[in-house]
């Protein structure tokens, strides 16, 4: 197939200012960044352990500890908290204002991407690209996350951007700079796990070094310096606090992650989940690389060697995650964008008929199975056991019939000049499927409200009156304070009181989160208020017999260890 790019720039643009693809492109994302459900509720990891840290950042004034339960935790390093407690100031305690940097960094990601693509590839390629990377089903979920990873991609491409910047614009120190910088900002975010990305620029800055010639840039190796000043001062502030125990715990957990598979997941892991998470731009991508190797575009060491060597390292790290991946995402989609643009050509000049007939009644009988299966959800519940079926069954329905809006293009259109006409409207078929799937994935609760019943729970009667007016403290024995249940009551409880092994610690008359297995430690006279999930929500009696008592451990250290995760 040869490569081209003819769909210029005025078929898929929204005027002729230079801004409005931008805006084009931002009403596109953000009318998907701004759809959600009438309820919303976190999931415990680590969305709810961020939003649980920041709100402590918050409520005590402390910016330096990394506490859960007023244990010292120090086993990350602190951006994404300080993100959160930032909007929190601004908006105060919600899931909303939890995952607004995100969706800010989301935002940021898919502009950036455009602009990356303008320099490196063609203005359609660009605009299709960030297009279709609004449009991928797990960047979009993760863009609405209290994560660290959203954030960091948008710092890396805004590097990678300052580094094209830096190649012929005016300024070319301070673009270093600002390159240098988003190294340590990132830093701060996950720590050396920007190492990975810094490896995956070697092809860029080493092999194409004699003409951009950024290793002899000073601003660049400043920027890394003052990049480094907010994690530096962290750590130092930390290490004076609480010892060693911060660069123990946050760089031992590192190497731990590097050296052993504790999702124990496999060396093929990424081969399926990012087709599967990324549907079905990985399977564009694929041949796009094909297609860009041949391409004249120059600065392959970049486009086309970033995310090349960074799935090769991401895959080599024993530890693999499903948000790893997304650091490759927006480059995935650009690769997809040079197959769609290719297909669009093919489509416009009549070129290929019987591949472009053939993926377009291809796409459309995707489409009409999931309208039908949505249909037959819709009308026959009973036939398929699954809980709030309805929901499933309109998202399947949105995106079955954006993916036959191509079909009908392509019937209409038989004619050159009409198909000329029509291939912005062909292309932008492929997308209208994902992109409404993901709204209605939104819209329905489906992403957003992980967990209602916790929610539920503490936020209506009988819990509710308790929670809302007391200090609500915690008893640790058998499950940590790591545990997902344990995290989401943590922060769905308005005041948190302190973590105990031992009951007797507590005053009487106080309330108490209990876990099921350790009821049996209480005094009969405990008062039982409510249950959720594994644990019980109890009342210290004012009075109680000693007699009878089963023994509790002594008071020690209290247990927070959690999924390994970064």
């Amino acid at each position: 197939m040869p490569f081209s790019s003819s769909l210029t720039t005025q078929r898929f643009s929204f005027g002729k200012s230079a801004l409005s693809p931008y805006l084009g492109l931002s009403l596109w994302v953000g009318i998907l960044l701004l759809l959600r459900g009438p309820l919303q509720s976190l999931m415990p990891h680590d969305e709810g352990w961020y939003a649980q840290q920041a709100r402590w950042i918050v409520e005590t004034g402390d910016w330096v500890s990394q506490p859960w339960w007023g244990a010292p935790v120090h086993d990350r390093m602190m951006g994404i908290q300080w993100l959160i407690a930032a909007s929190y100031k601004l908006f105060g305690v919600s899931e909303w204002s939890a995952r607004l940097p995100g969706a800010i960094a989301s935002w940021g990601a898919v502009m950036l991407t455009y602009a990356i693509g303008l320099r490196c590839l063609s203005p359609a390629i660009a605009l299709w690209g960030a297009a279709i990377l609004a449009a991928t089903p797990i960047w979009m979920q993760a863009s609405r996350l209290a994560i660290q990873d959203v954030p960091l991609t948008a710092l890396e491409l805004l590097g990678i951007w300052a580094l094209l910047q830096a190649e012929t614009q005016p300024g070319r120190r301070g673009w270093g700079f600002l390159a240098g910088c988003t190294v340590g900002l990132g830093f701060m975010l996950k720590s050396i796990m920007v190492i990975p990305v810094v490896m995956a620029l070697g092809p860029y800055l080493v092999l194409e070094h004699r003409r951009h010639r950024h290793l002899l840039n000073p601003g660049l190796y400043l920027g890394l310096v003052v990049g480094m000043v907010p994690a530096i001062a962290w750590l130092a502030f930390s290490v004076q606090r609480y010892g060693s125990l911060p660069l123990e715990r946050t760089f031992g957990l590192l190497v731990n992650l590097a050296q052993e598979d504790f999702h124990n997941v496999g060396p093929l892991y990424y081969f399926w989940n990012i087709p599967l998470n990324a549907f079905p731009w990985p399977l564009l991508a694929v041949p796009g690389v094909w297609l860009g190797w041949q391409s004249p575009y120059p600065r392959k060491a970049l486009w086309l060697g970033y995310p090349l060597v960074l799935f090769t390292l991401l895959t080599l790290f024993k530890t693999r995650t499903w948000y790893y991946p997304l650091q490759l995402l927006p480059f995935v989609a650009l690769l997809a964008a040079i197959t769609l643009t290719t297909l669009g050509t093919l489509y416009r000049t009549g070129r290929r008929r019987r591949l472009v007939a053939g993926l377009t009644y291809l796409l459309a009988g995707v489409g009409a199975v999931l309208v039908g299966a949505g249909i037959v959800a819709l009308l026959r519940p009973q036939w398929i056991a699954v809980e709030e079926l309805w929901r499933y069954a309109l998202l399947a329905i949105a995106a079955g019939l954006g993916w036959l809006v191509p079909l009908g293009i392509y019937w209409r259109s038989r004619t050159r000049s009409r198909r000329a006409e029509s291939a912005p409207l062909w292309l932008t078929g492929w997308l209208l499927g994902p992109w409404l799937a993901i709204a209605l994935l939104y819209a329905t609760g489906l992403w957003g409200n992980y967990n209602p019943d916790v929610k539920l729970a503490l936020t209506t009667s009988p819990l509710q009156e308790v929670v809302a007016t007391n200090p609500v403290h915690i008893l640790t024995n058998s499950i940590s304070l790591g545990d997902e249940d344990a995290v989401l009551i943590t922060f769905y409880t308005p005041q948190p009181g302190v973590a105990t092994d031992n009951w007797q610690t507590l005053a009487p008359g106080s309330y108490a989160w209990v876990a099921v297995p350790d009821l049996g430690a209480l005094p009969a006279e405990a008062v039982r208020l409510g249950q959720v999930r594994d644990w019980v929500l109890v009342q210290i009696p004012l009075e109680f017999r000693l007699k009878g008592i089963s023994p509790c451990r002594q008071r020690g250290e209290i247990s927070t260890t959690r999924g390994w995760s970064e």
